[in-house]
């Protein structure tokens, strides 16, 4: 069995970590905990960005990515300290 990440997962966790860098930083992290409101532009982006649908299937619309794709972009929003109901809304959507 391995437990080696594959290039493919490998390049899912760093698209995710550019794109919460890029988009969700320090500055970003103290608004959020003085204004808890959601940030609706990030959270379109995230949605574009197939976020909400990892674990959809492709034929109804969805990313169709695996529970261990899933936890690796779960992991860097952990490291990004995203906030928001993220599991809520993934689980909504699946």
């Amino acid at each position: 069995m391995r437990f080696q990440l594959t290039e493919d997962q490998q390049a899912l966790r760093a698209g995710m970590r550019e794109l919460l860098a890029r988009r969700f930083d320090g500055e970003t992290l103290r608004a959020a905990a003085e204004d808890p409101g959601l940030d609706r532009e990030l959270w379109r982006e995230l949605g574009a960005a197939g976020f909400f649908a990892l674990r959809v299937p492709e034929a109804d619309g969805g990313v169709g990515l695996g529970l261990p794709e899933a936890v690796l972009v779960f992991e860097e929003a952990g490291r990004a300290l995203l906030p928001g109901p993220l599991v809520a809304t993934h689980l909504a959507a699946g």
